[in-house]
């Protein structure tokens, strides 16, 4: 997913689905064949996106352009997906070429990023089909979708949140009992305990991904900084001397993390990424790993047996200084654009739209994640068919505070890039946090000052 800020880069996959076929695919303006129903011309709309190397995901996006392509048959989806990791930067290329997809799903603080890139932004004002519409308060993320007070993207597919699923039978044998792990030093000795004999407790990331920093904050820092970019829930004003990474809250963060990592009955030394942490878990050599519900869909590709194992408890709450902070992990909406380039925004607003109705919701939920459309999340079919699933809705709404998300502003990219090097410093080269945390603060209001 989200996810989880986005490196590298790399040739993307092109995938067509029309009429149930699979087809290759080129972007180009209409249908090779032409005519769709009526007599009309068919069109082509591009269609970017990061989750579709992901399994779940591309099962649900298949089955999403199959469908329409059956409602509407005068309009051809051509998917372009490459990985999470290149995704980033192709996309970056693309927009100041002029050459990005009719539409692109990327996340809310991607938005002001990447619409910065090209003269006059590049994508499209949506107002006049959200403002004023139930698409406002229905759709989960709906609200971080905007640049300046304007809608510029709409939060059609799913989002989630993080929690921490666990293996019941690693834990029966262990003794140890889920429900008591409430604060994040419960979660420490239970992570200790369940370590040893080639066991470790938590699959933590240790590696270049940008998931060496997302853990750390989202577990740890943020709940008790407010911020690691800038204080009070990142909010603005977006400002050099409100930068927050360095504040004694995040440097005490960083030093209970490397403590963590350093325990070898906690998780095994050297490098390895999110993929690796996963495979751990699955394959019973961790006990723990923190994770969103897009998991529940990874894990049943993988072993549907495993998701009788499947425990899941929320993030617990972080003691600092003798208070207790809830978590507040942000939900990880993904969003989708229409580019200022296409040559056929109608058509892709109508497609965009059918993706937040309960048809194609349901259609999303085979993903993993949960869908956005919250009128269909709270239908009892939902709850029963994704009941594990529908627990990350429950933590968002009663156990967690308000989620705190990345800024939505066009520095945020190098921002990132800042906190990923950091971390790669003090958790794969435990380096002394307050000194690595007071470089990344120089350098992030350097950002910031431009």
């Amino acid at each position: 997913m989200k996810s989880n800020m986005r490196k590298g880069l790399g040739a993307s996959v092109s995938l067509v689905l029309l009429s149930g076929a699979v087809l290759a695919g080129c972007g180009s303006e209409s249908g090779s064949n032409g005519g769709g129903s009526g007599g009309n011309e068919q069109i082509t709309l591009t269609f970017e996106t990061s989750l579709y190397a992901e399994t779940p995901h591309k099962r649900a996006i298949d089955a999403l352009v199959q469908r329409y392509s059956e409602i509407n048959p005068d309009v051809r989806i051509v998917i372009h997906g490459a990985d999470y990791e290149n995704f980033w930067d192709k996309l970056t290329t693309e927009v100041i070429a002029g050459t990005q997809g009719d539409i692109v799903q990327m996340y809310p603080e991607n938005l002001a990023t990447y619409h910065s890139l090209a003269e006059g932004g590049a994508f499209l004002n949506l107002d006049q089909y959200i403002k004023g519409t139930d698409l406002e308060t229905d759709l989960i993320g709906q609200e971080l979708s905007t640049i300046d007070g304007s809608y510029y993207a709409i939060s059609n597919y799913a989002w989630g949140s993080t929690g921490i699923f666990y293996r019941k039978s690693m834990f029966e044998e262990a003794g140890i009992n889920a429900e008591d792990i409430r604060t994040l030093d419960d979660l420490k000795e239970a992570a200790i305990q369940l370590g040893g004999d080639g066991k470790y407790g938590f699959a933590s990331v240790v590696g270049s991904h940008p998931f060496v920093a997302s853990e750390w904050y989202r577990l740890v820092a943020r709940p008790i900084s407010g911020g690691i970019y800038f204080g009070d829930g990142e909010e603005g004003p977006y400002t050099a001397e409100r930068i927050n990474v360095n504040h004694p809250a995040n440097v005490f963060a960083a030093a209970w993390w490397q403590e963590f990592l350093s325990d070898s009955n906690i998780t095994p030394q050297g490098t390895r990424d999110k993929k690796v942490g996963r495979e751990m878990f699955w394959d019973g050599t961790a006990a723990m790993n923190m994770d969103g519900p897009w998991f529940i869909g990874m894990t049943r590709e993988r072993d549907e047996s495993l998701l009788d194992d499947l425990g899941l408890i929320p993030q617990p709450t972080v003691v600092y200084e003798g208070t207790e902070y809830k978590p507040n992990p942000h939900n990880n909406p993904s969003i989708a654009v229409i580019s200022q380039k296409t040559k056929h925004p109608e058509e892709a607003w109508e497609f965009l739209k059918w993706m937040a109705s309960p048809e194609a919701q349901e259609l999303i939920s085979v993903s993993g994640m949960i869908p956005s459309n919250r009128n269909y999340i709270e239908t009892d079919e939902y709850k029963e068919n994704n009941a594990m699933a529908y627990q990350f809705y429950e933590y968002n709404e009663g156990q967690y505070d308000p989620a705190v998300m990345d800024p939505p502003i066009p520095e945020q990219g190098q921002l990132s890039q800042i906190i990923v090097n950091a971390a790669q410093d003090l958790f794969i080269g435990m380096q002394d946090a307050q000194t690595v945390l007071d470089d990344a603060a120089e350098k992030m209001k350097e950002v910031m000052s431009r």
